[in-house]
């Protein structure tokens, strides 16, 4: 079969990869190699795969990199080398990980004065929370709701009754009118109509908030 350095490397980089990359140019099965080699096969396997963590002592590996070796008719120097390289690298990763890796922190136990500044932080985070429900409230529009009439309407009536709802504090205008708003925070207001039809624009709005319109169309038949 020749020589590693006679054959071209392609894409194959670890002497596993060149291994079974010349055992299946042979037309060779693991069965096959373990029974003329006396290699088992799941070492085959690690050996093929480069996990060298599943192999036994580099004193035995390194048998089964001869035996191996010898079978595909390669140089056992060459082979060995390179098992020699990869075996060392795969060593010095496992401790390089370790040393990258962060000491583990043992957590110290609630003292009296973390207990204290979390008691702090809780109250802070819920004046915090409380303050952005109560500014939320007062810049958000005011709620209304509108319970008669409906959306369209058509009558012969020149007046139509408007009852709804809004929120405590909220000034409520039909068509720029102030409308009566009682304690209970409901308004009924009867409103004039024209022989046409009539666009009803209710407006709710806070003092420092916006404002909620509905707009109610009215078609007035004699």
């Amino acid at each position: 079969m020749g020589e590693f350095s006679k054959r071209p490397l392609r894409t194959f980089v670890t002497l596993g990869d060149r291994f079974q990359a010349l055992r299946k140019e042979g037309g060779f099965s693991l069965d096959q190699v373990a029974a003329k080699t006396g290699i088992p096969v799941k070492h085959l396997k690690a050996l093929e795969a480069g996990r060298y963590d599943e192999l036994p002592a580099p004193v035995y590996t390194k048998n089964f990199v001869r035996k191996y070796a010898d079978f595909l008719e390669v140089r056992q120097e060459t082979a060995l080398r390179l098992f020699d390289d990869e075996y060392a690298v795969s060593k010095k990763i496992p401790a390089a990980a370790a040393a990258l890796s962060p000491p583990l922190r043992t957590e110290s136990p609630l003292t009296p004065n973390r207990l204290r500044l979390i008691i702090i932080g809780l109250l802070a985070l819920g004046v915090l929370v409380y303050l952005s429900i109560e500014i939320n409230r007062l810049i958000s529009a005011p709620e209304l709701v509108l319970e008669s009439p409906p959306e369209t309407l058509t009558t012969s009536q020149h007046s139509v009754e408007f009852v709804g709802t809004v929120e405590p504090e909220t000034t409520v205008t039909a068509n720029g009118k102030q409308i009566f708003v009682d304690r209970s925070c409901r308004f009924r207001e009867l409103l004039d109509l024209q022989d046409r039809l009539n666009t009803i624009i209710i407006r709710a709005e806070k003092k420092r908030g916006s404002a909620k319109t509905i707009v109610r169309k009215i078609l007035v038949q004699p």
